[in-house]
């Protein structure tokens, strides 16, 4: 983990893309320390502040979700797959439960 002070550009820590599941899909969110890491390393890139993928139930969320969890990642950061993997890649999080649920790069 980064510490306070410390150079955001000197960290290969993954990015965070978190999530938050809802009765008709999820939303999907950049770590505050992820976006701070992006904001100084690439400068002119303008991160989605979220992206929501809906589903018709909770089933679906892995099945569905799984395989656009890349270009979700892509969105969020505004960066390619092979800046993202530059960074240190990115992991999806679960907040709630505290848990990585997908190492998406």
């Amino acid at each position: 983990m980064m510490r306070a002070g410390s150079d955001p550009s000197a960290s290969l820590e993954p990015i965070l893309v978190l999530f938050g599941q809802q009765a008709d899909g999820c939303s999907y969110a950049l770590h505050p320390r992820s976006r701070r890491i992006i904001d100084h390393r690439f400068p002119g890139v303008h991160p989605a502040p979220n992206v929501f993928i809906g589903y018709d139930t909770l089933l679906d969320f892995e099945r569905i979700h799984g395989p656009m969890w890349p270009q979700v990642a892509t969105m969020l950061t505004g960066l390619t797959r092979e800046q993202i993997r530059d960074l240190g890649g990115a992991v999806l999080f679960d907040p709630v439960n505290q848990r990585e649920v997908a190492r998406i790069f």
